[in-house]
């Protein structure tokens, strides 16, 4: 980092948000007697919103940050700079970026750029950090390489009871009931009932054949394209999706990575619904799109056999637009991209096929490589589409149909891990 420029004011960081942990580290006095003690140690931090870094913080440098103001100004010459020392510690904590100055530095000129940033765009000061912090890169998972079979599972499972005991039941029922009302019986049949039973989640995909273009069609007109329009004033317009959006907003874009669709080369492409048709962005070959994948999923090898991914890219802006700094508006992101991939299922159900959801996605990767600006886009997750292998069904979920009466199921609640 290069040495700041002088400065003549500063301020605190907005948002500024501490944390203060314990970490374990060695005891050198008993190192040098030949003894191998761990000595818990206090630590400060600053939590960046933009990068979402740690950055170290002394008592003392927290105490000067108490002081001042994150709004206003403070010019140097009116703080009790005593001594050198002090001056030297207000120096470093401009250069480390745990205070804002009016140095023309990069460093100094590109964090001001970034909470004005933060603040235009409506970013809630904890969900700003928590995005920053959240975020995966070049993160590599032991899903594509470890055994799927049914034994693995079940003995991951057990290893898990035997850490935590056994999980939550399924089905609770409250102890604190005034009284309990039978409800009238379902029949469950018909076209719903149907489509509900053949939802699911795969995981194993006949990577040689061909998805036609028109089922890849079909899933992303459903899902993600305009079902209707109302005009509700100058440049006002509401869109109707086949899901429920918060504030009828429908942030969330689809961008498709292209593996094997017949007619279509692979790369990624924007899916622009209004027009319902799909831009590309970039192009490469299919050994490379399922390269893409499997990267992009944390080395889940399984999810580069679909024949096409679907990221779910939020336009944060769009929602902080009307909820300015709210803090909800973050999550309402999460719950909308819920909605599109129920969807995205129902509309693969109906055409026989296979689909998938992922939040387990390098999502700081995802954003950089679709040239796009974290501070204004949410990757969400990714849904996989795909023809069906019937001939493995190790990473499927098959269970046997609920009875018409569930009454007194209180087995604890597995945690299947495929879905």
């Amino acid at each position: 980092m290069s040495q700041p420029s002088s400065f003549a004011q500063v301020r605190r960081r907005q948002p500024c948000f501490i944390e203060i942990g314990d970490t374990l580290l060695p005891d050198l006095s008993a190192l040098f007697m030949g003894r191998v003690e761990l000595q818990a140690t206090v630590t400060i931090s600053l939590l960046c919103p933009f990068s979402g870094e740690r950055l170290s913080v002394t008592a003392d440098e927290l105490q000067v940050m108490a002081t001042l103001s994150a709004d206003a100004w403070t010019s140097v010459e009116s703080l009790p700079l005593k001594t050198a020392a002090t001056r030297q510690r207000l120096d470093r904590m401009v250069e480390l970026g745990l205070l804002v100055s009016d140095s023309n530095s990069a460093e100094q000129v590109a964090l001001r750029d970034g909470e004005a940033r933060l603040k235009q765009l409506g970013w809630h000061g904890l969900a700003a950090v928590y995005h920053a912090r959240t975020r995966w890169s070049a993160i590599v998972g032991d899903e594509g390489v470890r055994d799927h079979s049914e034994a693995a599972h079940l003995a991951r499972l057990e290893k898990s009871v035997t850490k935590n005991g056994l999980p939550p039941t399924h089905l609770p029922v409250h102890d604190q009931a005034l009284e309990r009302v039978q409800l009238p019986p379902v029949e469950r049949r018909g076209a719903l009932w149907q489509l509900l039973q053949l939802r699911a989640t795969t995981r194993a995909f006949s990577r040689d054949a061909w998805l036609r273009a028109s089922a890849l069609a079909e899933v992303l007109q459903a899902t993600f394209a305009p079902l209707g329009q109302r005009a509700l004033g100058t440049g006002l317009v509401a869109l109707r999706r086949a899901s429920p959006s918060g504030g009828g907003l429908h942030p969330i874009e689809a961008y498709v990575l292209v593996v094997r669709v017949e007619g279509i080369d692979s790369g990624v492409y924007h899916y622009e619904g209004a027009a319902h048709r799909l831009t590309r962005l970039q192009a490469f070959d299919e050994a490379e799109a399922r390269a893409l994948v499997e990267r992009h999923t944390i080395g889940q090898t399984y999810f580069s056999e679909a024949h096409a991914l679907v990221f779910h890219v939020a336009r944060a802006h769009r929602n902080f637009w009307k909820y300015r700094r709210h803090p909800k508006a973050y999550k309402v992101l999460f719950a909308d991209a819920g909605h599109l991939s129920q969807t995205f299922y129902l509309a693969a159900a109906a055409q026989g096929l296979g689909a998938f959801y992922t939040g387990a996605i390098n999502d700081a990767d995802v954003c950089q490589w679709l040239g796009l600006d974290p501070l204004e886009h949410v990757v969400v997750g990714a849904n996989g589409l795909g023809i069906i292998d019937p001939s493995r069904d190790e990473l499927h979920l098959r269970p046997s149909p609920m009875p018409g009466s569930i009454d007194g199921l209180q087995a604890p609640g597995l945690a299947d891990e495929h879905g």
